[in-house]
């Protein structure tokens, strides 16, 4: 959506801000849906759960290359995001239920990074798609790709034998740990990353645009892609080499340096593209850290929080988006970098508390 709101706005009407609140309707759709969709499935058959969700979000976007208002762009936007939060986690649990015991790591990489190069590549794409042949098509050739791929679940007709696999916990027991506080601590970074983030690449398009021609924006939104490429695997290494929190120290320091510099590097092309590369870079690098110390907190319960972490993603870039959208109204997009760093800043200084442990009771 990101690449595209610039022609939505205009299409429809509207501000660029108020077009970035279908990347919130979307978020959040995904973000509170995940949890509950993911128990009213638990007992349903996950080869046909991704098959239909599949079909169902192939659906949904074409009808959105035919929305006639913005409003009924919103509702169908919401409706994407349920899919996407019901296939999603269903496609972990598929994954490692499909490999051996040895394997399963490797099978749930697989389906990880599927999301990175989903950003690497179909954003780019389908910025180039939208400007060169409207933004009807966009949508239909999401349609067409999610078909494509639906197509591939019931070809290779996909068993799943469930082995050493366990049933996706209850609604009970996801929203469970949310009563701890060393959980709402160690979330609270996650989140705050993603909204400050968030503020910015929503409408990374209408900021680019600032400098750059239509034109450009796809292969700069690939530079983007292509540290966010980098970043999944140096944060896993670096996760397991210096544990899980000097990572995230790491992360969101040099996050919170690329926002502060970013109205800066857009002067010239290369220091732009340096910026966007280091911008998704770190903060694909911190989301291996926060699983990993998620994990450590409660590890008999680590599914269930690390689909909290991933909540906690969506419900950031929602919320961000959001904030990104009030701040439109009052100062220039080349200004939002400076918010997000300073939302990240806060991030940081949670991040410091919650690595306070309380003092010992004394007699």
């Amino acid at each position: 959506m990101t690449g595209i709101l610039p022609l939505l706005a205009d299409y429809f009407g509207v501000s660029v801000a108020a077009a970035g609140m279908l990347v919130s309707v979307y978020s959040f759709s995904y973000g509170l849906g995940t949890p509950v969709l993911a128990a009213v499935v638990a007992r349903w058959q996950r080869p046909n759960v991704v098959f239909y969700t599949l079909c169902g979000f192939a659906v949904v976007n074409l009808a959105c290359a035919f929305a006639p208002t913005y409003g009924v762009l919103i509702v169908l936007k919401a409706a994407a995001g349920l899919c996407a939060a019901i296939y999603t986690p269903t496609a972990y649990l598929l994954a490692a239920s499909m490999a051996s015991e040895k394997r399963r790591g490797s099978a749930l990489a697989a389906v990880a990074i599927g999301l990175t190069l989903a950003s690497v590549f179909g954003i780019p794409i389908g910025t180039w798609i939208g400007y060169h042949f409207g933004w009807h098509t966009t949508f239909a050739a999401i349609a067409l790709t999610t078909l494509t791929a639906a197509a591939a679940i019931r070809l290779g007709r996909l068993r799943d034998p469930s082995i050493g696999v366990s049933a996706t916990p209850g609604l009970a027991r996801r929203i469970a740990p949310l009563g701890r506080r060393d959980v709402w601590l160690a979330l609270a970074p996650c989140l705050l990353m993603y909204i400050g983030n968030s503020q910015v690449f929503t409408y990374v398009a209408l900021l680019l645009e600032t400098r750059y021609s239509a034109d450009q924006l796809p292969w700069l939104l690939a530079i983007y892609g292509l540290g966010g490429l980098a970043g999944s695997p140096l944060g896993g290494r670096l996760a397991d080499l210096l544990g899980p929190v000097k990572p995230q120290f790491m992360g969101l320091v040099l996050l919170m340096l690329v926002h502060f510099s970013l109205p800066f590097a857009l002067g010239t092309t290369w220091t732009t593209c340096v910026a966007l590369f280091l911008a998704t870079m770190s903060n694909w690098a911190c989301f291996a850290a926060y699983q990993a110390r998620i994990m450590r907190i409660e590890p008999d319960n680590a599914s269930v929080l690390i689909a909290l972490v991933n909540t906690g993603v969506y419900m950031g870039n929602a919320i961000g988006a959001a904030i990104g959208a009030l701040w439109l109204k009052a100062i220039p997009v080349t200004a939002l970098p400076y918010s997000a760093a300073a939302t990240i800043l806060v991030a940081l200084l949670v991040l410091i508390v919650s690595l306070r442990r309380p003092a010992p009771a004394t007699a």
